[in-house]
């Protein structure tokens, strides 16, 4: 064998390893959100009524986005609700797409089943989309001129974008077969303590003038703008609260803890 054949092992193994930090690099570069699980506490009237588990992972185009919902505790022994949700998110260019999404409840006598897809064309930089599927028994087919969202799948912008700096974050979602316009204000930041450490959170707000309800999402930028707080407003009071028990990113060791206010707040 010659010096320059044994080389050649060695020289393949750099091959490889340059290749593979390629690889690693596109994928990292092609999503802006790390992998995550969280699980969540849901409430009512100050009393834990149920546990929704979140989980984000990648996908070989983008994102895939689930969130299990069940009752527990005492509350399970009188009704056996549950929900699942799953979204599919592919980046295309400069897009994120909402590709398919289904959602599934039992418990209910009323379907609020959803199972729909999403045909995008980005040709020559044009975005258009069909919608078809079935949403609570009924067929839709619907198109789309812009990104659009989902019930679930609309926190994964909204991790992306959100910042102190940026006051306004409009999006378009399919909600109930139908699509619409919704728009989250940033309106506050508060300093909150989560797993023994003190954290910034920006607190947004989107208000449903109609039915005077409005939806409270707290994220906290210095852990990937995840939501720790969730709160669901009615007639100006809380109606539901879902807060953040523990969450693990890219499966390193998880924050576990008691949200705590310390109720600091910077006005705007």
């Amino acid at each position: 064998m010659t010096n320059k054949q044994a080389f050649r092992p060695l020289q393949l193994a750099q091959h490889l390893i340059i290749l593979i930090t390629l690889f690693s690099h596109n994928v990292f570069a092609a999503h802006a959100l790390p992998e995550f699980t969280a699980k969540y506490a849901i409430q009512k009237f100050n009393t834990k009524l149920a546990e929704a588990h979140y989980r984000l992972s990648y996908t070989d185009k983008g994102y895939k986005f689930t969130q299990d919902t069940k009752l527990i505790g005492i509350t399970s022994m009188f009704a056996n609700d549950t929900a699942s949700i799953v979204s599919y998110v592919d980046k295309e260019g400069d897009n994120l797409l909402l590709t398919k999404h289904s959602y599934t409840q039992t418990g209910r006598k009323k379907n609020r089943d959803e199972n729909f897809s999403i045909l995008w064309n980005t040709y020559k930089n044009t975005l258009n989309g069909k919608i078809t599927g079935i949403v609570r028994n009924k067929k839709i087919d619907l198109q789309v001129n812009s990104e659009i969202w989902d019930v679930l799948s609309f926190q994964i912008p909204l991790m992306i974008e959100a910042s102190e700096n940026i006051k306004e974050y409009p999006y378009r979602a399919i909600l109930k077969g139908k699509i619409n316009n919704y728009n989250f204000i940033l309106t506050s930041i508060k300093k909150i303590e989560f797993a023994g450490k003190e954290y910034k959170a920006l607190q947004l707000v989107r208000t449903d003038s109609d039915k005077n309800r409005q939806l409270h999402i707290w994220l906290i930028p210095a852990l990937n703008n995840i939501p720790v707080i969730i709160e669901n407003y009615r007639d100006g009071k809380e109606h539901s609260r879902m807060q953040l028990e523990s969450v693990s990113f890219n499966n390193k060791k998880p924050y576990t803890a008691q949200l705590i206010d310390t109720d600091s707040d910077d006005a705007f």
